[in-house]
């Protein structure tokens, strides 16, 4: 065998300073301004792994770790309620064909207030103050691009999580194409098997959404993050542009094929962990159910006790007829006319109930994390898309055969 070259020797030099370099713990910081509990079921697994594995994490957010493990650090968001049961049902008794368009200025005003909120945060405050170097910063990119401003001051480098599927201004700053014919935007409601009509308004619709993001969410956001850092800031659509890599919670088994760029990862699932005890009486109600269970949830921002009360009296009534049992996530401590059948709770360990043996098909809003669940408990799914990503969740569910 040849001797080794003064080339081999530099390259295993350069290796083996990689692996000691790589054992290092990072620091990491978390930027998650969204108030939705849903997204932070995506973000949470992973940032709690990563602390686990050594790294020291901090993580700005509205949902504190209950048992935080040793080097996982909160620095809590408090001067703005969360999105949990906050949204009424009446607001989707009546829908439109220009619905999405209402939509994208809801995401709007969410994500302005978000920004507005966490710039003016104490603990971004102590964040800022202690200018303690970063190795990397993990980030939520939805409907707004805010946090970029802080990853620019701190001069890090940044990795994007969508809890959903990519947003329509999501391609471009990966690098990624955007294939009307056969990938459906978030906003339509379709699976990969549209008509031509179904195209072409895919396409329409993809172009506008970025149209309303780059000349109405960017200048405001931009607007914010300046008169916090100052006017020689860069806009936040330029900084979007530096995302390193963008995480993503979908899986080609439910979302399709896409054409991903390496910098784009599919982490759909990630939220679903090991199993864990249910209540005993809940427990029961499942275990005894001899002609199985129906589960119904409309996940964690609808307040399902603001159905109307004709159509939660038919619900009920309907329920008494079945042989089954039914449990229901119903947020109020009372429900008029409950059957013995019929099991409610104000929250409910949804991935949990949906793996038992005896749970045999789910009445859901069509959310990602409850369509991931059902798909990986194998359960049935009944939708009622009502909003945002539901629609195409539901979509690529009916697709699949799956509901």
């Amino acid at each position: 065998m040849a001797g080794l070259t003064t080339g081999h020797l530099l390259l295993l030099l350069g290796l083996c300073c990689t692996l000691v370099q790589a054992s290092y713990p990072l620091k990491i910081l978390g930027l998650f301004p969204h108030p939705g509990i849903s997204h932070f079921h995506f973000f949470h697994p992973l940032m709690r792994g990563l602390a686990e594995k050594g790294h020291d994490v901090t993580v700005l957010s509205h949902f504190p770790d209950k048992s935080p493990p040793a080097r996982y650090r909160d620095l809590p968001l408090t001067r703005h309620e969360t999105l949990t049961n906050s949204v009424d049902l009446k607001f989707f008794e009546t829908q439109h064909f220009y619905q999405h368009f209402v939509e994208f200025y809801m995401l709007h005003e969410w994500g302005k207030d978000a920004c507005n909120l966490t710039l003016r945060s104490d603990a971004l405050a102590q964040v800022l103050r202690q200018r303690q170097h970063f190795d990397v910063i993990i980030m939520e990119q939805f409907n707004s691009d805010c946090m970029t401003a802080v990853a620019h001051q701190l001069k890090a480098p940044f990795i994007g999580l969508s809890s959903c599927a990519m947003m329509a201004w999501h391609y471009d700053r990966v690098g990624m194409p955007m294939v009307p014919s056969v990938m459906p935007t978030l906003f339509m409601g379709q699976s990969e098997d549209m008509t031509f009509g179904a195209r072409l308004a895919n396409w329409f619709t993809d172009h506008t959404m970025r149209f309303l993001y780059d000349f109405y969410t960017t200048p405001t956001t931009d607007a914010m993050v300046r008169h916090k850092f100052g006017h020689d800031m860069p806009s936040v659509g330029e900084l979007a542009k530096e995302t390193s890599m963008l995480f993503v919670n979908q899986h080609f088994s439910l979302s399709g094929v896409k054409p991903l760029p390496p910098s784009v990862i599919d982490l759909g699932g990630i939220h679903i962990q090991k199993a864990k005890p249910l209540d005993p009486e809940l427990q029961k109600f499942l275990d005894n159910a001899e002609h199985g269970v129906v589960f119904i949830s409309w996940g964690s921002m609808i307040r399902a006790d603001t159905v109307p009360p004709a159509k939660r009296e038919a619900i009920v009534r309907a329920v008494k007829r079945l042989k089954q049992r039914v449990i229901w996530k119903w947020e109020n401590s009372t429900l008029a006319n409950k059957p013995d059948n019929l099991y409610v709770s104000k929250w409910l360990p949804q991935r949990d109930i949906l793996c038992h043996p005896n749970v045999k098909v789910f009445l859901s809003h069509g959310g990602l994390m409850g369509s991931s669940e059902a798909a990986y408990c194998g359960v049935p799914v009944v939708g009622t898309p009502m909003y945002g990503d539901q629609f195409m969740n539901a979509a690529a569910l009916k697709y699949r055969g799956m509901g």
